[in-house]
């Protein structure tokens, strides 16, 4: 085993460089390291090497590999950030004990998993993950963390390791690395882990989706578990607050205030119709075959339907939002105006396009845009 995986309690150690590579930084080989590196969906340790911070932590052929910033030579101490080697190891722990009640309970076998900077993800070979299962796994995740299981790690000749119950067959030959969590799990891994499963505190289930016809499940463990509750009662009381309701009762509020916003939408597009037929009326009031409206303040769905109603009425309409930057273009037009877009928008530092009736371009400034009007007035006279 690994020095990091024989003594897992080292956080601080002196040793001597025995090697660097210069690769998107420098790489420093030791004589010694406990740092642990990535591998198994398990991120790398973190932590410092003569006070230099260690970017990453990599296995190649064997050797331990630290990045660091700058080139280390000669003797060095190295320490391992405990909040994150914690925190990872609780992350690693929480997935053996959920695919160990996943295979046992229901046997449903796990696929993958990766610990996130967030949250970790487990992908499990199932269709299907209704709340009924998850209160099932909930309530025996919570028993296995209150029975303080024992987790140990040791090392097997081959022979010895596959005459255990393993969870699932080990992928290397030789020496196997076997982690136990009492008599609920055995998995060959050489990953990093707590010491009892009460060292969990809390695992929280964050959410699902599927994935490639099976369940990819999130979760958080120990520290980010009451990191996430808190954040989450926080917002919870806020929300709370801002809806004038208790919190039991915000369901029931949520929904009342989404009945509200379809009935004040529904309001809205009634006055805008107004809005839209009153100005429609003023504007239709000219004899010009086109009609150029300039919104300096009208919001951008209003301008889209104006648009519309004034090429409805048989006219060309060419209205400029100022807020969107936009000039929307809608109508019979003797001139394609998508091909003429295509032709022409660049010149006036626009971009954007369409179809013979139908066109928008994004322009800098008003000005832009009034000029690439003329110009498209220009090309319907000709």
């Amino acid at each position: 085993m690994r020095l990091e995986q024989t003594y897992p309690a080292v956080r601080k150690f002196v040793t001597r460089v025995m090697d660097v590579k210069e690769e998107h930084g420098y790489w420093v080989a030791l004589e010694e390291s406990y740092f642990y590196p990535e591998s198994g969906g398990q991120p790398a340790d973190r932590g410092t090497l003569n006070d230099l911070k260690v970017r990453d932590v990599q296995l190649k052929a064997g050797i331990v590999w630290h990045q660091v910033d700058q080139k280390i030579e000669g003797t060095v101490t190295g320490v391992i950030d405990d909040a994150v080697r914690t925190d990872h190891a609780a992350q690693h722990t929480a997935q053996h004990v959920i695919s160990a009640i996943l295979q046992d309970e229901f046997n449903i076998k796990t696929l993958s998993f990766r610990t996130g900077s967030e949250e970790s993800t487990l992908d499990i070979e199932t269709d299907e993950w209704n709340d009924a299962l998850q209160a099932r796994l909930e309530k025996r995740l919570r028993h296995v963390i209150t029975s303080a299981l024992p987790i140990t790690a040791n090392e097997y000749d081959e022979a010895a390791a596959l005459a255990l119950p393993l969870r699932k067959t080990p992928q290397v030959t030789g020496k196997i690395r076997v982690v136990q969590i009492g008599e609920l799990d055995y998995s060959a891994c050489g990953g990093t882990h707590l010491e009892s499963t009460a060292d969990l505190e809390l695992i929280v289930l964050t959410g699902q989706e599927r994935i490639r016809g099976n369940i990819r499940l999130m979760y958080v463990a120990k520290g980010r578990a009451f990191e996430l509750l808190t954040k989450e009662r926080r917002a919870l009381r806020e929300a709370a607050q801002l809806l004038s309701a208790k919190k039991e009762q915000l369901p029931q509020a949520v929904e009342e205030l989404k009945q509200d916003v379809v009935r004040l939408n529904r309001m809205i597009e009634t006055v805008q119709a107004a809005h839209v037929r009153t100005e429609l009326n003023k504007l239709l009031a000219s004899t010009d075959d086109w009609i150029f409206v300039n919104h300096a303040d009208e919001a951008l769905p209003f301008s889209e339907k104006l648009v519309k109603a004034i090429a409805e009425a048989g006219r060309l309409g060419l209205i400029w939002n100022e807020s969107a930057k936009k000039l929307l273009m809608q109508g019979s037009s003797p001139v394609h105006l998508g091909k003429f877009a295509k032709v022409h928008l660049k010149t006036f530092n626009g971009r954007g396009g369409g179809s013979e009736h139908v066109a928008q371009a994004m322009f800098n400034t008003h000005e832009d845009a009034v000029a690439y009007i003329e110009r498209l007035k220009e090309e319907q006279v000709t």
